[in-house]
């Protein structure tokens, strides 16, 4: 049953005083498009940006293969709002690194977000706070039981974190290790950002081919047999009567398609063609300048030879 958007004055004033920093004060905002109550904390500067934030309608619309928060149980929502994610929040969803511009604790219903520069203003701010809310959304759904990958390439594609220029990363990566594993995945977020990086980008292919499979009716039925307790094999032979590896299999078979070195070619050649057409253009408009000038000059030039 859907929420409607409420104000949590009602919270309790010990259950406030554990959650807040003495350093932080609680900023309470209604969310009008929220489909959960939502408690927003964080610098009472960063009211208005809390305001904003929470009350873009984007940011609530049903998750895929989920629906709303309340559909999978979850009716409140923390939202901490920082400019350092290594202070200033709670101790679940603080994160040392300073590339990283979100985080999220599923099991406390808490996620953090890094205010600041470089972030890509609030259409930004929106995609990351989406995708860690998506984290909250995925766990409720399967009780806590994914994998890494499933989490991560999850609140990818639930937030439309996808460019062109990731897809170029990836075309990168390919021609310089080839195709990679599901494991290899989970192993990339335990390095540096530029691997973390990867490791996103691949989490969200595996999903993409994962609803590629059944759409949101197949994800929904993979995300509830997880949450029955099931491992991801098991999940994935009740739902589509494949195995992990062949689950596996066709995923890099997708990316080869997909990213590999042929459709990298294709594409390069594609470019090239739209540059030389391009300069052709270009080109063609500057030789037609050049004539036009040229017979102005000689229209000028005519009376002066008639003149000796």
């Amino acid at each position: 049953m859907r929420a409607g958007p409420v104000l949590l004055a009602a919270i309790s004033a010990t259950a406030l005083t554990a959650a807040a920093s003495p350093a932080v004060r609680p900023i309470l905002q209604i969310a009008p498009g929220a489909p959960a109550r939502v408690l927003v904390l964080g610098d009472p500067d960063l009211r208005h940006l809390g305001a904003s934030l929470v009350a873009d309608a984007a940011l609530w619309k049903p998750f895929p293969g989920i629906g709303t928060l309340p559909d999978v149980g979850v009716d409140t929502l923390e939202i901490w709002l920082t400019t350092d994610l290594a202070v200033g929040v709670p101790v679940d969803v603080r994160h040392p690194e300073s590339w990283v511009a979100g985080t999220a604790d599923p099991s406390s219903r808490r996620v953090a977000l890094r205010t600041g520069p470089g972030l890509g203003g609030p259409g930004g701010l929106r995609s990351v706070l989406r995708h860690e809310i998506a984290h909250v959304a995925l766990d409720a759904a399967t009780g806590g039981n994914y994998p890494r990958w499933l989490t991560e390439g999850y609140a990818q594609y639930a937030s439309g974190e996808w460019s062109l220029e990731d897809a170029w990363q990836l075309q990168a990566a390919f021609l310089r290790r080839g195709a990679t594993t599901l494991t290899d995945i989970d192993l990339r977020f335990r390095r540096h950002s530029t691997e973390a990086r990867m490791g996103y980008l691949l989490s969200y292919t595996a999903v993409h081919e994962l609803a590629d499979l059944g759409g949101e009716v197949g994800l929904s039925a993979v995300f509830r047999r997880l949450g029955e307790g099931l491992t991801f094999e098991e999940a994935l032979r009740r739902t589509y009567g494949i195995s992990a590896e062949e689950f596996e299999a066709r995923w890099k078979r997708s990316l080869v398609d997909r990213y590999g070195l042929l459709y990298l070619l294709s594409r390069a050649g594609v470019f090239w063609l739209a540059v030389t057409g391009l300069v052709l253009f270009v080109s063609l408009r500057r030789a037609r300048r050049d004539r036009i000038r040229l017979g102005e000059l000689r229209a000028e030039e005519a009376p002066d030879e008639r003149l000796d």
